[in-house]
């Protein structure tokens, strides 16, 4: 922490000391509801507005950003924390002072709703992306929470992106090793490095404690060993669901005595008014009175909510105006009752500033919007240089499918955004006075049942190219919506079947919040584009990358299997076991980690390592020289991987250990360096990071799989 923050940091618990002498108890207790008027016009405390912003706030004024894993397709940290700042941005102008992201579950099975909320399956991606968002969010140096930064919270801690059986809140039960070498190390490196304020804990147990109630993770770990000095903030509900649906509390007094002593410092009870239904209110006052509870747990829970609320400056902000949301409002006074039902109140965003407008209708917003479309688009395939397309060789296009005219944001998106660009606007846009546009729906948009096909193959057959687009919705996959199959969605395949039999050139969009099994499209579509929900800009980004003026450069942030049966598949497992030769379907994924095509071709050397031998506790230098050994413009991801050959433990097959975007000019060579720690050859062993002396091989490519290698040895 620099000296300007220290110093605020001083004066916040020096203010909230002050507060906290002279709050009765009913006060204490208001500062712990979380998404809840929490003002107090008594003591001047300022209302702290709490809201979503997963790739954008969740408000109809603000910019609508890719998906959170259309935004890992990027592989690019620089434009993440660009976008979290104009995210950050937003919320301040429209009141919003808290948001609960960003999710930095490691995803090992697509199955599960939420994948869309999270950036990829590897540990490593996950977490430079997610402490890039962190710092956008919360800002840097002396921007950090200021005025137009807000509070970052990292969620859910931890180890819910590989549910049982793929379903949301299901039990975890794991090794230790495995949670301290994947799941923990997003959480990890985004309190140490990014000084997060917030941590949601998640909603399942682990190893049969609830997250809601464990002290091991959130007091041994997050506090004593991560040394975080924020607020952790209940998940929707999950406190009471310690007494009714995950039974290790008899009743509400008891669930709400053991999240408080665990450390959960606020609770978030969605539509919950301000009664004997409110745990961290009623209920917990009853419990103090009665000696089950310390009232030093409840002052340090309180403490660290004024404290934030100092650091964001809330106290001389106007959107958090104590008397717009405060206790009193809490309650009623016609009705004689001692409470008010929140059911409206929980819905609102917050007091806007006067320059709300300003700042949400920002063009430049806009245009980063687009910008990252552009780099969450994904080319999976382009047969025999079918893209990009001639504008002028066509005179008539086909937009056909369910997908090509929907509204498709994803999880955590506001009902009406600004404006969105479907692929079929996009295309008509780019179409004028160029060729003739026609455009089937062919399949209900929200089931993908059939409705009318036989028009989507008249107009293929007409056409000179089809632009089918396919893939799910909200409905097919969101929360609490998660599948046991993970072909495309009802009549699609069908759709796909027919209109490929009369078309001249097939370029297949899929958009969807999961990798979708795909593996007869695959074999027979001429160009494959992928977009994990791509945000406001849709449209105008597949139609930029189709027609040439935007060069893909995404890379998949999770493998893509080719049917359910290959779960779990994700790139860095342990040693797979035999080929199995009962198998239907090759072992192979449908696309592996990190692979992604380009207009370009370009050329990674092996890792460049500068001595034979170094110890196991020295910082390693590698280097690697890229070139663009094409006549297009061009941006790679260099991904740099580990294998350990012989351990004391099984290891997986290869890791991630560092990545970098870099553009090239037409026959541009670049020499990237990169420095490898200690801890990237460490593994969890005997309750601590051991490094063992042996022989590594450092890879380096543009995908798992496509990777030339270096040894090295340790000593």
């Amino acid at each position: 922490m620099d000296r300007f923050n220290l110093e605020r940091r001083i004066k916040a618990e020096k203010w909230a000391d002050s507060i906290l002498a002279v709050m009765t108890l009913d006060e204490k207790l208001h500062q712990m509801a979380a998404s809840f008027p929490n003002g107090n016009a008594r003591l001047s405390i300022p209302h702290m507005q709490q809201g979503e912003c997963l790739h954008g706030a969740v408000t109809p004024y603000a910019t609508s950003f890719p998906q959170a894993l259309a935004l890992g397709s990027t592989w690019d940290v620089q434009l993440i924390e660009q976008v979290a700042t104009v995210i950050a941005k937003e919320c301040r102008a429209c009141g919003i002072h808290q948001c609960y992201g960003p999710m930095v579950a490691v995803v090992r099975d697509p199955r599960w709703g939420r994948i869309q909320e999270a950036y990829g399956e590897d540990a490593y991606h996950v977490s430079r992306i997610g402490l890039a968002f962190t710092l956008g969010l919360q800002g840097t140096s002396d921007k950090y929470l200021d005025k137009d930064h807000i509070i970052a919270t990292v969620k859910h801690f931890v180890a819910d992106g590989e549910p049982l059986a793929g379903l949301n809140g299901a039990a975890m039960e794991i090794s230790e090793r495995s949670l301290r070498e994947v799941h923990l190390l997003p959480f990890e490196t985004i309190v140490k490095e990014g000084h997060v304020c917030s941590v949601m804990p998640a909603h399942h147990s682990l190893n049969g404690v609830p997250c809601h109630c464990n002290k091991y993770l959130l007091q041994d770990i997050l506090r004593d060993e991560y040394k975080f000095d924020g607020i952790v903030v209940s998940d929707n509900g999950d406190i009471r669901k310690l007494h009714t649906a995950l039974y290790v509390s008899n009743d509400s007094e008891q669930s709400a005595v053991m999240a408080v002593n665990a450390g959960v410092d606020t609770e978030l009870a969605w539509m919950i008014p301000w009664n004997e239904n409110r745990l961290y209110g009623p209920v917990l006052k009853n419990a103090v009175e009665n000696g089950k509870i310390d009232i030093e747990k409840i002052n340090k829970a309180v403490k660290r909510v004024l404290i934030k609320k100092y650091e964001l400056g809330l106290l001389d902000d106007p959107t958090a105006d104590p008397e717009q949301e405060s206790l009193e409002k809490c309650y009623s006074t016609n009705s004689g009752q001692e409470h008010v039902s929140m059911a409206g109140k929980t819905l609102y965003f917050g007091k806007p500033r006067k320059d709300r407008d300003t700042v949400c209708y920002n063009k430049e917003h806009d245009a980063l919007a687009l910008k990252a479309a552009l780099k969450a688009v994904i080319m999976l395939k382009n047969e025999n240089s079918v893209l990009p397309l001639n504008k002028n060789s066509i005179n008539k296009m086909a937009v056909i499918g369910p997908n090509a005219d929907r509204l498709l944001l994803g999880n955590y998106s506001t009902d009406k955004p600004k404006y969105y660009i479907s692929v079929l606007d996009g295309i008509k846009e780019y179409a004028k006075g160029n060729f003739e546009v026609s455009y089937s729906q062919a399949l209900d948009q929200n089931d993908y049942s059939a409705i009318d096909i036989p028009d989507a193959v008249r107009k293929a057959k007409s056409s000179d190219v089809t632009i089918l687009v396919l893939g799910g919705n909200e409905i097919t996959c969101m929360e609490n919506e998660d599948v046991d199959d993970l072909a495309l969605k009802k009549d699609q395949q069908m759709l796909f079947e027919k209109v490929r039999k009369v078309s001249k050139k097939l370029i297949l969009v899929i958009l969807d919040g999961r990798p979708s099994s795909f593996e007869w499209a695959k074999d027979n579509a001429d160009a494959i584009l992928l977009g994990f929900y791509l945000g406001q800009e849709c449209g105008n980004a597949v139609a930029l990358t189709v027609f040439g003026e935007n060069n893909p450069s995404a890379k998949l942030p999770v493998t893509i299997p080719r049917n359910v049966g290959q779960i779990q598949c994700h790139y860095n497992r342990y040693w797979p076991g035999r080929a199995p030769s009962y198998y239907k379907s090759a072992v192979e994924p449908l696309y592996p980690f990190g692979f992604g095509l380009s207009y370009s071709s370009f050329d990674i050397s092996a890792p460049i390592i500068e001595k034979e031998r170094y110890t196991v506790n020295d910082d390693i230098p590698v280097s690697v020289t890229v070139t663009n050994t094409s006549d297009v413009k061009g941006e790679e991801t260099v991904q740099i991987y580990i294998r350990d050959l012989v351990a004391s433990l099984v290891r997986p097959v290869i890791e991630l250990k560092r990545f970098r975007k870099v553009e090239l000019l037409p026959n541009e060579t670049k020499t990237l360096c990169f420095t490898l720690r200690p801890r990237d050859f460490s593994f969890w062993k005997d309750k601590k990071w051991t490094v063992e002396p042996g022989t590594f091989i450092i890879y380096a490519g543009n995908s798992s799989t496509n990777l030339k290698e270096t040894e090295l040895n340790l000593e």
